[in-house]
């Protein structure tokens, strides 16, 4: 099978009937796609072999096949290889075992074309981001978000970042009345705010982090322009800063700091992260630990599942991490949208870390 997608999606159409396979092959062939057509498995995984499919639509009943176990057959052989079974007898309870088995969609043959079309659509873009994220890996990629409107700090960054291999500045914000729920971004390795930039927030501290980490759930925060003395630094540690770097300084330190604060160490002076280990310390001797609340009644593993969301990892890649299939995985997160009452990863990641779980 070819490793590369095709500038055309190439679609894989199965079903016993060849005067549904033709009609379905001239519509979809006239919409853009390269389609490809079989009338049992046998045809269909020699098809997948020779040429990479992003989509199969596979009819439900086929005589004394079935397009499920079809459908099973055809995933082992290309994990990320996307299935709509497309029936004329659409049921509840085959739609259940389809959404079970990793079933990417389920449509009727009687619905709109214009839904059917959609529903390619998005099963031929969530395919090419998983392999993207396949390909990409966790990578040592380190991106920035830089929080400040001053020109001299941002030229400043970008030459930074055009200087040292790995690192990007990824999005600039004037200030922190810009960033948006939308902006919402698991790659982000390093939040730049600059105290000066945004002092009306500096009030309610608690609140703006808080939002912060919801927006870019995997940065470190780091205070830049910092003036804060001791006592300063380590009520901001404790809320979930990371480092404070002050104005001009050297790029080798600041190179050094952000190697330190990305590998779990503070960036402050020796005399605050001395003081606040002490305080750390006799509070964790002190303190017994409070389990957050499950307000949604998740099961360990669809915590876990969160949580590798909630790191930027595709299905196939929580598969590998958690060592369960493919199908295992999008189970869980049919199960957890239901019991979140969301609709996508996004909305489910931020509703995990409103409440705590994650």
């Amino acid at each position: 099978m070819s490793t590369t997608e095709n500038k055309s999606p190439s679609l894989l159409l199965v079903d016993d009937e060849p005067s549904v396979l033709q009609t379905f092959k001239q519509w979809l062939e006239g919409e853009g796609y390269s389609v490809y057509t079989a009338i049992s498995k046998k045809e269909a995984l020699k098809i997948l072999e020779e040429y990479s499919i992003a989509v199969v639509l596979i009819d439900l009943k086929m005589g004394e096949e079935d397009g499920l176990e079809i459908s099973e057959e055809l995933k082992k052989a290309d994990a990320l290889i996307k299935v709509i079974i497309i029936t004329g007898y659409p049921s509840y309870e085959s739609a259940i075992d389809a959404i079970k088995m990793g079933i990417f969609d389920y449509v009727s043959k009687s619905s709109d074309d214009s839904d059917i079309l959609k529903k390619i659509a998005n099963a031929v873009e969530t395919r090419q981001k998983e392999i993207a994220d396949k390909t990409e890996g966790s990578g040592d990629s380190k991106n920035i978000i830089l929080v400040c409107h001053h020109m001299m700090i941002q030229e400043g960054f970008e030459k930074f970042c055009r200087d040292e291999p790995g690192y990007n500045l990824m999005h600039t914000y004037h200030s922190l009345d810009y960033i948006k729920t939308s902006d919402f971004n698991h790659k982000a390795s390093l939040i730049l705010l600059c105290t000066s930039c945004n002092q009306s927030h500096l009030g309610h501290l608690e609140k703006t982090f808080s939002s912060l980490n919801l927006y870019f759930p995997n940065a470190c925060l780091v205070m830049i322009n910092s003036q804060f003395n001791d006592e300063e630094q380590i009520e901001l540690i404790k809320l979930g800063v990371k480092g404070f770097l002050p104005k001009n300084i050297l790029k080798e330190t600041m190179k050094k700091s952000f190697e330190g604060i990305l590998t779990g160490e503070f960036w402050a002076s020796r005399k605050v992260t001395q003081r606040l280990l002490s305080e750390l310390l006799v509070k964790a001797t002190k303190t017994k630990y409070k389990k957050p609340e499950n307000v949604y009644h998740l099961s360990g593993r669809e915590i876990e599942i969160l949580q590798a969301m909630a790191s930027g990892l595709s299905n196939y890649a929580i598969s590998n991490k958690l060592f369960i299939s493919e199908k295992t995985v999008k189970a869980h997160i049919y199960h957890v949208f239901k019991k979140m009452g969301v609709k996508s990863r996004t909305q489910a990641i931020l509703k995990a870390k409103e409440a705590h779980i994650i």
